[in-house]
């Protein structure tokens, strides 16, 4: 009972940090204290638990020899009630050089940087606090609340892939640098916010097995300093910049179903898992300091859906998504993406071909520059066409190793760099415990 009284009064001061104006610098001092409520209920038989991640690609990309590493730790403290309602905090920390302090709008290098934060850390740092969350579940479902990802992000299906950091989409390490095809419908990013999951299995998982989540982010950041620019965008300061400084996206609304059933088919079982969501957010009115006589900026919109297919020792799939980039609504589908591939287990050793396409009708490289007519008008676009096979090899205690090709094909107008291609030999170890 005392343990009890401990966690209530540990959950309060959470929520009361949550509250505050400055709720992201609150969860730092929200995230200590769930944990020590997590020691001090961690006794037997509620240990702590601890997870991670860490891959490292080597490569040599038309001749150059790159590298990078992405490492993530988790941490999660709970106790149970007495009803069977679990209470928890979670927290994770990253170290990932290619993630950008906000998330993109669509493609990673073709759109603005406007979506919510990666998490607390410093500025263009490679070392950040991604999550910090509490959490509640039981009969009810889940909620989550504080920094953590969002439904449409959490119950995404994409093409299948045999590697933890390189891949055709939604990528860790990209040492081509060009690779901008990206098919989760992620734009709230680990900004503060609150989701719900129903239980899963609708109607006694009669029809398989759907699971349901919703999401909401009251703000994300703004586009302060020139923090919005994509990540190859224009430079030089302007004072007749589209993009203002206080420029923010807000409301960010966002539902989500993953689906999964099997079927026996002939000696083997086939099974299907897919998935859909939609993603709203609302534009600021006050942020944009030029208004140009056809609007650039817009309320937020997209949409995606995934589906694989595994039979056997084979697994087929593939996902789109469709976005206006939070550009003017007369344009609905700014950035339009899909990627397909298949995997082959054959004992420890796994095989892997992806291909990726991403259409960008209107590159916002030039937005947080000079007003230019192509810019605003959206005679600027890039296209992105990525092809990747690779095998790899399981070993004992989660460790993997793996060899992959991969070849991207940019094409752009001249005004924003021109079209690119660049063809990589990767290697890449990973280990998850």
């Amino acid at each position: 009972m005392r343990a009890l009284h401990k966690g209530v009064k540990m959950m309060r001061k959470c929520l009361m940090a949550l509250r505050r104006k400055h709720a992201l610098n609150g969860l730092a001092g929200a995230f200590v204290s769930c944990l020590a409520l997590g020691v001090a209920a961690a006794q037997d038989e509620n240990p702590i638990e601890v997870s991670g991640e860490l891959s490292v690609v080597t490569g040599v990309v038309d001749g150059e020899t790159k590298a990078d590493a992405n490492a993530e730790l988790n941490v999660t403290a709970t106790h149970i009630l007495n009803n069977g309602v679990e209470l928890g905090a979670s927290g994770s920390v990253r170290a990932d050089a290619d993630r950008p302090s906000q998330y993109y709008a669509a493609g990673r290098y073709s759109s603005l940087l406007s979506g919510g934060d990666r998490g607390v850390g410093p500025e263009g740092g490679d070392v950040f606090l991604e999550g910090a969350y509490l959490f509640a579940r039981g009969g009810f479902g889940s909620i989550h609340l504080g920094k953590d990802a969002g439904a449409a992000s959490r119950l995404a299906v994409t093409s299948p892939n045999i590697f933890r950091a390189v891949g055709v989409n939604d990528w860790k390490t990209d040492l081509t640098g060009l690779n901008d095809v990206h098919t989760i419908n992620d734009f709230s990013g680990q900004s503060t916010k609150i989701t719900y999951m129903p239980p899963p299995g609708f109607l006694g998982g009669l029809i398989g097995q759907l699971q349901l989540g919703v999401s909401y982010a009251p703000e994300l950041d703004n586009c302060g300093d020139r923090r919005c620019a994509p990540e190859d965008g224009f430079g030089a300061p302007s004072d007749v910049s589209l993009l203002g400084a206080n420029q923010r996206w807000q409301d960010v609304l966002e539902a989500a179903l993953y689906y999964q059933n099997g079927f026996k088919v002939r000696d083997d079982r086939l099974t299907v898992g897919l998935s859909a969501s939609y993603v709203t957010a609302d534009k600021d009115e006050s942020g944009q300091p030029v208004e140009p006589v056809v609007p650039v900026f817009g309320d937020y919109k997209g949409y995606a859906f995934g589906l694989n297919l595994a039979y056997g020792n084979v697994t087929f799939g593939g996902s789109m998504k469709s976005t206006n980039a939070g550009f003017d609504e007369n344009r609905d589908e700014d950035y339009l993406a899909f990627d397909a591939g298949v995997t082959l287990e054959a004992g420890e050793w796994n095989f892997m071909l992806g291909y990726g396409n991403a259409d960008a009708e209107r590159d916002a490289t030039l937005l947080v520059g000079p007003a230019t007519p192509d810019a605003a008008f959206g005679r600027l676009d890039r296209e992105t066409q990525t092809a990747q096979a690779g095998v790899s090899y399981v070993f004992d205690h989660g460790v993997t190793l793996g060899a992959a090709a991969q070849f991207v094909d940019s094409q752009r107008d001249e005004a924003i760099g021109g079209s690119e291609n660049a063809a990589a030999v990767m290697f890449e170890s990973s280990i998850k415990f």
